[in-house]
């Protein structure tokens, strides 16, 4: 068991189109797993957190925390090896339940064995922008269409400050255009119109 790497998918519950792959080493204790996630999400690593055994339906059962809690296991104690029994076993992770409660999924895809230039836990891939640790999960759009105009919208605010208001321009430009760019003829008195030269 010593020699060998669980690689983890690392999802949110929440959130789509958000994945961490992460390889953790059956050495590696459930509080370094912890901090890995944090780092991999850019969260601030500042709240407790708990690990919950999962079964296929991601039921959660036995429970491992970052801090001193009744009824669960140390999370800095217990190394992950020891309570892995399925080559695909699943975790529930739970990170500042009192406040943003952040529901994330750890399941095993791959079994490998132990690279010695390699410090655990490691990144393997990175997909997605993980969402900002502050925003409520449950208020978080998902919709990718949805997604993309939000982010539009947010870029055309920042951008405001620096672009010029054309209607302003274009009424400056008309202010010295008595006519307009087309003349109606029809409005022209032909009486006002001088032929020639003025008679004497």
């Amino acid at each position: 068991m010593s020699k060998l790497i669980f690689r983890f998918k690392v999802t949110f519950e929440d959130v789509d189109d958000v994945e961490r792959i992460i390889d953790v080493s059956s050495k590696n204790t459930f509080k370094e797993f912890h901090h890995f996630i944090q780092e991999s999400i850019k969260f601030d690593n500042l709240k407790p957190a708990s690990f919950y055994k999962a079964n296929d339906s991601w039921r959660g059962s036995e429970e491992f925390s970052t801090t001193n809690k009744q009824n669960a296991r140390s999370a800095g104690a217990c190394e992950l090896g020891k309570f892995i029994e399925d080559p695909h076993q699943k975790f529930l992770y739970n990170y500042d339940p009192e406040v943003g409660n952040w529901h994330i999924r750890a399941e095993i895809i791959k079994l490998l064995k132990t690279d010695d230039n390699v410090k655990y836990p490691s990144l393997h891939k990175s997909i997605g922008i993980a969402p900002k640790q502050f925003v409520d999960p449950n208020k978080i759009i998902t919709d990718p269409s949805a997604k993309l105009l939000q982010e539009a919208d947010e870029l055309i605010k920042t951008l405001t400050d620096d672009i010029v208001d054309e209607d302003s321009e274009n009424k400056k430009v008309n202010d010295f255009n008595f006519f307009g760019d087309e003349v109606d003829e029809s409005e022209i008195d032909e009486s006002q119109i001088n032929d020639g030269p003025p008679e004497d």
